[in-house]
């Protein structure tokens, strides 16, 4: 699984007189399992909540952003900031409870909270002495 938030078709800086491409990049994502829900952190620097889409179907989660081109005052004289979409899916399987996922965004960071459904959710079993 690759984590890099590099674009998938590499290209060389664009410079100032050259036409920006927009690429597709795979934001660099953690991962943490917290027993009850599955926590998914992905970078999404230039993104608003309205430009971001989240969904789980067929066991598949996905999230998608389209960061807009900026528009900065001025003449560029050199432009390494990326202009495109990210884009990542995580195969789960089935024990999640799709109704139950939230997402929230801040500082350029996606949250994605998965919550397990309760019939597949780890637990510890005490042992008593008889």
């Amino acid at each position: 699984m690759t984590t890099n938030a590099m674009p998938q078709a590499a290209t060389a800086g664009p410079r100032a007189t050259e036409p920006t491409t927009p690429l597709t990049y795979q934001p660099n994502v953690d991962i943490r399992d917290e027993g009850a829900v599955v926590v998914f952190d992905a970078d999404m620097p230039g993104a608003t909540p309205a430009d971001i889409a989240v969904t789980f179907e067929d066991g598949v989660l996905s999230v998608r952003a389209t960061v807009p081109a900026r528009d900065l005052p001025g003449r560029a004289i050199r432009q390494e900031y990326g202009i495109g979409d990210y884009r990542r899916s995580f195969r789960l399987g089935e024990g999640f409870d799709a109704s139950q996922i939230t997402a929230d965004y801040a500082r350029g960071v996606l949250s994605v909270r998965v919550p397990r459904l309760a019939a597949v959710r780890p637990c510890k079993v005490e042992v008593r002495a008889v």
